[in-house]
C-alpha cells in the first residue's frame, strides 16, 4: 500500500517509463510523418477520437469503482480478522481463569491460552501465505512485478516457505500435520475449534463459554471465506479486456486526432502534438493501470492491503494481552511502501 503522499507521481513515471517512451516514440512518428514525409493522409477527424474517449470514460470510471470496492473489502474483511482476534484474547482471558480449590496452577491456565493465542497467529500467517505466496493466472506476473514483490517482501519473510512460519508458534507434529493438509489455514481452526472443545471436556470451561469461543472461530472462517473468495475470483475479464483494448485504440488514434487540431493552430503548433498526445494518453493508461492492480489486493504488490504490517500488529497486540512482553516489533513501511 502507498503510504508516502510527498512523491506519488514520481513513482509512477519510473513504474510506467516504458509506456511513456511508447507514446513519445508513436506520435513522434506520426508527426514527422505528416510534417517531413509530408503524409498528409495522417490526420482524422477528432469527433470520432472524442467519442471513443467518453465511452472509454465511462468504462475507466466503472472499472476503477468496481476494483476500489475489491480492495476495500478486502480492507474490512482484514479489519474484521483484527477486532475479533482482540476479542477472542480477551474472551481467553475472561473465560480461562484460575478457580479456587481446582487445584490448577496459574502457570497452567497462562500456558493453556498462550497455546491458544499461538495457535491463532500460526492460522494468520498461513491465510496470509496463502493469500500473498499463491498467484493466481489472472494476476501480475511480469519480470517488473516479480522484482517488485522480491524487493518488498523478502525484509519480512526471508524464508519463503510456510513451515518456518508455523514452527514459532506450533508444535512440529501439527505443523507436520497441517502443512500436508489441502487448506493450512481451514485445519488450524478445524485443530483450534477441537481443543476448545477439550477444555470443556477438562472442566476449564463451561458449555456455554464453549459456544461463545465455537463463534469465534465461526467468524474467522468467515473471514477465510471473505478473502479467499476475492483472492480466486476474478475481477470479470470480459469488461477487463474491453476497458484494456478501448484504452490502447485511443492511444494509438490520438495523435491523428490532435493532429489536425493543432495543424489548425500554425506549423508550429504541430510539434505540440508530441507532449500533449503523451501526456493525455499516460493519464488514461495511469487510471487504467490504478484500476488493474487495485483488483487484487493481495497479490504481494504496492497496491495490496498491507496485510503483513496488520498481521504482524494482531500478533503483537493479542500476546501482550495474555501476558508476553517480549514481541517482534511493528512492520513499517519501506520507500514509502507498507506490505
Amino acid at each position: 500500500m502507498l503510504v508516502d503522499v510527498k512523491n506519488p507521481i514520481g513513482g509512477l513515471v519510473i513504474f510506467t517509463k516504458r509506456l511513456i517512451l511508447w507514446f513519445l516514440a508513436w506520435s513522434t512518428l506520426v508527426v514527422l510523418g505528416y510534417e517531413v514525409f509530408d503524409l498528409k493522409f495522417l490526420t482524422i477527424p477528432f469527433l470520432p477520437i472524442s467519442l471513443i474517449g467518453t465511452a472509454l470514460s465511462f468504462y475507466l470510471g466503472f472499472k476503477n469503482n468496481a476494483s476500489y470496492d475489491r480492495l476495500w473489502e478486502a480492507r474490512k474483511n482484514y479489519g474484521g480478522i483484527e477486532n475479533d482476534s482482540r476479542a477472542f484474547a480477551a474472551m481467553l482471558n475472561t473465560y480461562i481463569a484460575v478457580k479456587s480449590g481446582s487445584g490448577v496452577s496459574a502457570n497452567k491456565i497462562q500456558q493453556i491460552k498462550l497455546d491458544l493465542i499461538k495457535r491463532h497467529i500460526a492460522w494468520l500467517y498461513a491465510h496470509k501465505f496463502y493469500l500473498r505466496h499463491k498467484v493466481q493466472p489472472w494476476e501480475h506476473r511480469k519480470t517488473l512485478n516479480n522484482e517488485y514483490r522480491k524487493r518488498y517482501q523478502n525484509d519480512y519473510q526471508a524464508d519463503h516457505k510456510l513451515e518456518k512460519e508455523l514452527e514459532r508458534y506450533i508444535s512440529d507434529e501439527e505443523t507436520n500435520q497441517v502443512i500436508h493438509s489441502a487448506n493450512p489455514a481451514a485445519q488450524l481452526l478445524n485443530n483450534q475449534s477441537k481443543k476448545i472443545k477439550e477444555l470443556m471436556d477438562e472442566a476449564f470451561i463451561d458449555d456455554l463459554r464453549l459456544t461463545e469461543l465455537q463463534n469465534q472461530i465461526r467468524q474467522f472462517f468467515v473471514h477465510q471465506g471473505n478473502n479467499e473468495r476475492i483472492k480466486n475470483f476474478p475481477y470479470p475479464l470480459q469488461f477487463s479486456f474491453m476497458v484494456s483494448a478501448t484504452v490502447k485504440i485511443f492511444c494509438w488514434l490520438l495523435p491523428l486526432g490532435l493532429l489536425g487540431e493543432m495543424s489548425k493552430q500554425g506549423v508550429i503548433f504541430i510539434w505540440f502534438t508530441i507532449p500533449f498526445s503523451a501526456l493525455i494518453s499516460w493519464v488514461f493508461f495511469i487510471m487504467e493501470i490504478n484500476s488493474d492492480y487495485s483488483e487484487n489486493p493481495f497479490e504481494g504488490l504496492i497496491y495490496d492491503v498491507p496485510i503483513t504490517n496488520i498481521t504482524r500488529g494482531i500478533e503483537i497486540d493479542i500476546l501482550q494481552m495474555v501476558g508476553v512482553t517480549e514481541t517482534l516489533k511493528p512492520i513499517g513501511s519501506k520507500d514509502g511502501i507498507l506490505m
